[in-house]
C-alpha cells in the first residue's frame, strides 16, 4: 500500500486542493465554536485542538459537496469514511498540562509523541491494547504552515506490525495487553529507523501505512503566520475485517 518506507507522499493535486479549500472554510468555524472548544478538545495548554471526528465530511470524504479525490485513490481499498479528525496545533506546542508528567512531556518533546494509532490506555495504569484497526491514515494539510508537521518513521512499520503479530495474531485483542511488547518495538524504531518530517502543502497528501510510527513535531520558537494554527485533516477508516485483517495489511 505505502512501500518499504511506510508512507507516500504525494504532490499537489488541484483535486485535492479544493477539498482542502473547502474543508479549511469549515475547520475555521469548528475551531472557533465555543462548545467544540470546550469538549476536552484543547490539551497540552491549549496548544493542540484534537479535533477527533471534528470535521463534517460525508462517508464518500466530500464536504459542503466538494469531492475528496487526489492521487492517493489507486492505492488504498474503498472504505466508508468517518468524520476526519481536525488537528490543529498552535504556536508554542507543546506546553505541558497540569496533570501531564514530566516523563510524558518529555516524550512529547524528545519523540514527537511517536505512536501507532490505536492503541489505547485502559484503566488507572494505562495499559495499552489494541482498540481501533484502521485500514490506513490519509494525511491532508489545510493551511500552509510548516510548522509542527507530522513526523514518521521510516521503514517501522514492518517492526511494529511484526511485534503486535507475534502477540496478538489468533487472540482476542480485548485481552491481549500489549504493554510491554509495543514499547519495546518502539525503542527498536528510535534506533534503527529514520525520522522524516512530512512538511505539506493544501493540495499535496500523504498516505501512512497503519502500523507506521508517526508523531507531532514540536513547535518550536517561529510565529505563526496564520495566527490559527497547523491544520490537518486525518482520515482513518475502519479496516471491515477488524483486528485480523489490520494484522495482515500490506
Amino acid at each position: 500500500m505505502t512501500g518499504p518506507d511506510g508512507f507516500e507522499v504525494f504532490d499537489f493535486d488541484p483535486r485535492t486542493a479544493v477539498w482542502a479549500e473547502a474543508a479549511l472554510n469549515v475547520a475555521r468555524m469548528v475551531a472557533a465554536d465555543p462548545d467544540m472548544r470546550a469538549a476536552d478538545n484543547l490539551r497540552h495548554n491549549k496548544t493542540w485542538f484534537v479535533g477527533v471526528d471534528a470535521l463534517p465530511n460525508a462517508e464518500d470524504g466530500s464536504i459542503n459537496g466538494v469531492p475528496l479525490l487526489g492521487p492517493w485513490k489507486r492505492h488504498i481499498p474503498d472504505l466508508p469514511l468517518h468524520p476526519a479528525q481536525l488537528s490543529i496545533v498552535y504556536e508554542g506546542y507543546p506546553k505541558q498540562d497540569t496533570n501531564e508528567s514530566d516523563a510524558n512531556h518529555r516524550y512529547r518533546l524528545n519523540r514527537a509523541a511517536a505512536h501507532v494509532d490505536g492503541l489505547l490506555p485502559v484503566g488507572p495504569n494505562k495499559r495499552r491494547f489494541a482498540q481501533e484497526f484502521h485500514a490506513y491514515i490519509l494525511s491532508l494539510p489545510l493551511n500552509d504552515v510548516p510548522h509542527s508537521p507530522t513526523v514518521v518513521w521510516r521503514g517501522s512499520q514492518r517492526i511494529m506490525q511484526a511485534a503486535l503479530r507475534g502477540v496478538l495474531e489468533g487472540h482476542d485483542p480485548e485481552n491481549i495487553d500489549i504493554t510491554d511488547v509495543y514499547q519495546a518495538a518502539r525503542r527498536q524504531v528510535f534506533e534503527e529507523c529514520e525520522q522524516v518530517s512530512l512538511v505539506l502543502k493544501p493540495g499535496e497528501s500523504a498516505l501512512l501505512h497503519s502500523f507506521v510510527l508517526h508523531g507531532t513535531q514540536p513547535w518550536g520558537h517561529a510565529p505563526d503566520p496564520t495566527h490559527e494554527g497547523r491544520m490537518i485533516a486525518f482520515l482513518r477508516p475502519e479496516c471491515a475485517g477488524g483486528c485480523a485483517e489490520w494484522l495482515a495489511t500490506p
